[in-house]
């Protein structure tokens, strides 16, 4: 139980944000897992909560995902993308599960158990006209430490523009604001609000797209970036790769190298008709892992 909870603490506290609700900045999808953090330029299925534009350019389809954490800590999403007219929407589910801890009374006694857990319900609406993609996501996140909750309405919106000519795509977002409806304490504590700013690039002569995130805290003047890329390979194949600055804002005292590369994602993903199926991991610093695997199915 010590070790879980200095893993929470490590991970979500430094890694991800300084807030009570982790799990808005937690990874459910395995496509966050392969490229250290999401790429918001790209349309993806992890879109809904960095820049939910990129929801006017996906297919229909449903898409699973299964995130393993260290100390038995797990992450599971289920996606839903339809078109309404004119519109792309989404219904989506995350759950990330911190396990069972020991409860103790005042004498320091054993005396059970207790979960603790957070569920993130939410919707995506989106439309594109011409270069210009635009979308919001609405939901509920709902928190529970023992017989301790938390809940808060989020949303995130954003826009994309996609520069044919250059292949090149931006976009800008809001991501994670709102309002909380209860606390675990009185403190006030703020949710993990960013602006994001995207950036991809297409190159001509590899079958290679490059893209670039930085966000910039709202509460905690805090800047965070992360870099990536996917490589189009043949037989259906894409791999997927990304670094980003957990590991350096926590001045390890490692060289440079050592945190960047200490902070770093990796995954593959196979195609076949509209089936695929991906798989990817990341390292984090001390040498702990995420990974996952995803399963999707395009309609």
């Amino acid at each position: 139980m010590i070790k879980k909870a200095i893993f929470l603490l490590i991970i979500f506290s430094f890694g991800f944000s300084q807030t009570t609700l982790y799990g808005l900045d937690g990874w459910y999808h395995i496509s966050a897992v392969a490229t250290a953090g999401g790429a918001g330029a790209v349309p993806n299925l992890d879109s809904d909560r960095i820049n939910p534009a990129g929801f006017a350019r996906l297919p229909k389809q449903i898409q699973l995902s299964l995130v393993m954490y260290p100390a038995n800590i797990n992450a599971q999403s289920a996606m839903f993308v339809t078109k309404l007219k004119k519109h792309n929407i989404g219904i989506g589910v995350r759950h990330l599960n911190y396990g069972n801890f020991i409860s103790t009374n005042e004498y320091g006694i054993e005396n059970g158990t207790y979960t603790a857990g957070d569920t993130w319900l939410n919707a995506v609406w989106a439309q594109s006209n011409k270069n210009l993609s635009w979308g919001v996501t609405g939901g509920i996140f709902l928190s529970n430490l023992e017989t301790y909750n938390a809940a808060a309405i989020v949303f995130s919106t954003g826009v994309l523009y996609d520069y044919v000519k250059k292949d090149i795509q931006m976009g800008i977002s809001l991501s994670n604001f709102g309002m909380f409806l209860t606390r675990y304490t009185n403190q006030k504590d703020k949710l993990p609000t960013k602006i994001i700013i995207s950036a991809n690039k297409g190159l001509v002569h590899l079958p290679l797209d490059l893209n670039i995130d930085i966000g910039f805290s709202l509460y905690y003047k805090k800047t965070t970036w992360r870099f990536g890329g996917v490589f189009i390979l043949p037989y259906g194949l894409q791999l997927a790769f990304g670094i980003n600055s957990n590991t350096i804002t926590q001045r390890t005292g490692n060289n440079l190298a050592n945190e960047i590369f200490g902070s770093s994602g990796l995954g593959i993903k196979y195609t076949y008709k509209q089936y695929s199926i991906e798989i990817g991991g990341y390292m984090y610093g001390t040498g702990s892992w995420i990974y996952g695997t995803g399963f999707n199915f395009k309609f």
